[in-house]
């Protein structure tokens, strides 16, 4: 249902540009910011597709840039407006509120954690500790490398999960933890930064349950 209502919205979007640019082209105002701008308006839409249709284009920072772009653009046009004729600024706001579902979707797509941007490989692993995750609500696993160990301990909180990492390093201790919204930017994290795998997690806990059996 979500996803047919920002499909239909951006299509009527698309119509709505299409017809700007044949009155403008009618009447023989069609200049190169107005082609500037219709680029930029298609662009803008291209990513909203994107986030509504859950598909990965270019990438999660060209959109952030983007994000900026358009909010910049649009609250110029709406400080402009105050001295515009009473026309003009009804015509800018009118086109600011209907341009407030690209913007919220550019915003979310272009979130670095969003789902979209996990790969296949990411999102199998995300789905072992998802899977993980429903028989225990806090996963541990230790790791030796020589005299130096790794403690990587994993929680499921409300709303997102989080990863706590203590390990020594040549006699060093050292800690650190951080949070995150999307689980398949946890399994990315931890097996970056530390030597502990999502394979490590599944076979000590797919052991714990065979035990249990």
């Amino acid at each position: 249902m979500k996803k047919s209502l920002l499909v239909s919205y951006g299509i009527l979007y698309l119509v709505l540009i299409a017809f700007s640019v044949y009155g403008s082209i009618l009447v023989g105002q069609f200049s190169v910011a107005n082609l500037i701008s219709t680029l930029l308006s298609v662009i803008y839409l291209l990513g909203f597709f994107g986030y509504a249709l859950e598909k990965r284009i270019w990438n999660a920072a060209v959109w952030r840039r983007f994000f900026y772009l358009v909010s910049i653009a649009t609250l110029i046009q709406l400080v402009a407006a105050f001295w515009a004729d009473e026309k003009q600024s009804l015509e800018v706001i009118v086109a600011t509120v209907l341009s407030l579902p690209v913007i919220y979707a550019l915003y979310q797509y272009s979130k670095a954690d969003s789902a979209v941007w996990v790969n296949e490989k990411d999102y199998l692993k995300a789905a072992l500790l998802e899977t993980l995750f429903t028989a225990e609500p806090v996963l541990v696993v230790e790791k030796l490398n020589g005299t130096d160990k790794t403690t990587v301990t994993l929680s499921k909180e409300a709303g997102g999960y989080s990863v706590q990492i203590s390990r020594t390093n040549h006699g060093k201790e050292e800690a650190f933890a951080n949070s995150f919204n999307n689980i398949g930017d946890l399994a990315a994290f931890v097996e970056k930064y530390t030597a502990v795998t999502v394979n490590d997690f599944e076979e000590k806990y797919a052991h714990e349950c065979l035990a249990r059996h």
